[in-house]
């Protein structure tokens, strides 16, 4: 089946050793979990407000060119704006015209446990936006790929002589889970692997099926 592991993701995205990204800080700085959520997209903008632009579970990245170099700028704000909209990480273009990532944003973003990495100069952004879609459309083709062949897995199945057992059976292997089948009455009339419920999931289980 197609796991988790094959998700497109922040974590993923950074392990690209061409790509050269890095976190401005440990993992333990952002949200539990936060590098290992789905990145549906990465999207470029300088926009102080970028935000009705965007899309929820995208990578931003940004040279920084809205931030002024002299004078205070409100950094708390702008990262709140990313997170409310739902972006999974900031990523700062380095040496474009600044050198290094403002401290300020920095301490935004572990502040609102928002991931930000750093992109150097000589990693164009339309790269690591490439890299992403990359993922994607191998994670699609995966998906189709496992979908094909469980098909013909359940179809060769309910060929055998317990054409039922065997699907259901089959079903549960593909799936990774328990399978079971439930008649017009409530009941459980088929389960695979067998006895795998405990009591209490079984009874759950039979009250919402009911």
């Amino acid at each position: 089946m197609v796991t988790r592991e094959a998700e497109p993701t922040l974590r993923a995205l950074l392990s690209r050793r061409e790509l050269a990204l890095r976190l401005a800080d440990d993992e333990s700085a952002f949200r539990p979990g936060a590098l290992d959520r789905p990145t549906r997209w990465v999207h470029s903008s300088d926009l102080d407000d970028p935000t009705p632009f965007l899309a929820e579970d995208l990578v931003l990245l940004t040279t920084g060119t809205q931030f002024p170099t002299d004078g205070d700028y409100p950094f708390d704000a702008y990262v709140r704006r990313l997170v409310d909209r739902g972006v999974a990480a900031l990523g700062f273009g380095t040496e474009v015209v600044r050198d290094g990532i403002p401290p300020d944003l920095a301490a935004a973003c572990r502040a609102a446990g928002l991931p930000l990495f750093e992109v150097p100069y000589s990693t164009p952004f339309i790269a690591v936006a490439r890299a992403n879609a990359e993922a994607v459309a191998a994670q699609a083709y995966a998906r189709r790929t496992w979908a094909l062949s469980a098909q013909r897995a359940l179809a060769l199945a309910a060929l055998r002589p317990d054409g039922l057992g065997a699907t259901i059976a089959e079903l549960a292997k593909q799936l990774d889970t328990w399978v079971g089948m439930y008649d017009a009455a409530g009941e459980l009339v088929r389960e695979h692997p067998a006895g795998a419920l405990s009591p209490t999931a079984a009874d759950t289980l039979r009250a919402e099926v009911g």
